[in-house]
């Protein structure tokens, strides 16, 4: 028999608590899909005209959680990132060129941390897909530094990268959007290196229109 007393009043706050939590996300969704319907209108339009905002060089940045997987998952824990990002257009006209970097710290199972810099160039295909809303495909190479804490040890690494973007116009200048990546570390060509790195990138990502 547990000794623990429950208390009604409990019940009633952690109900209230729960029913905050779930109007908070129910309202941050409705705000997007609202911001998205106002936008396409405006978008359909300028892209009837000829002025798509996606076909200008962009400058940008990201926030969210870095979340080991796969055999990576067993000696590292998910913490948060960031980065920017620069993309140019290429001769290809839905085929962006871009360079991606970032700072991304994961917390260790044992008495160490793992800083990691990514630096990637990457290209961008964004989908044929007549909605408001854009999707693109991204596929990269690169190399990221590794630098465990308090040690000190610290390396360069081959970086292969694969990903999805999704982001609308908020307005003619910059973008809203949502990212999630793959991120592929080679260690294992270095002699002892028992495991190669596996992330996940998530995020909100905001990036600027550049250009008239």
């Amino acid at each position: 028999m547990s000794d623990v007393v429950h208390y009604p009043g409990q019940f009633y706050f952690f109900a209230a608590y729960q029913s905050y939590i779930l109007m908070k996300k129910i309202a941050f969704i409705s705000f997007i899909i609202v911001l998205i319907f106002s936008t396409s209108t405006d978008l359909f339009a300028l892209r009837r005209r000829g002025r798509d905002p996606f076909q200008k060089p962009q400058i940008g940045l990201w926030f969210g959680p870095v979340t080991p997987i796969f055999t990576t998952d067993e000696v590292l824990d998910t913490y948060l990132g960031g980065g920017l990002f620069i993309r140019t257009n290429s001769f290809i006209k839905d085929l962006k060129i871009g360079l991606d970097s970032s700072y991304q710290q994961y917390r260790s199972r044992g008495v160490n941390r793992l800083e990691m810099i990514p630096v990637y160039g990457n290209l961008l295909y964004r989908l044929p897909i007549n909605l408001p809303l854009s999707f693109q495909l991204k596929f990269g190479a690169g190399g990221a530094h590794l630098e465990t804490r308090p040690d000190g040890y610290e390396q360069w690494d081959p970086l292969f990268m694969t990903g999805l973007e999704m982001s609308f116009p908020a307005g003619r200048i910059f973008n809203i959007g949502l990212r999630i990546d793959y991120l592929y570390v080679m260690e294992r060509h270095i002699e002892g290196a028992q495991r190669d790195g596996h992330f996940i990138n998530a995020g909100i990502t905001v990036f600027f229109n550049l250009g008239r």
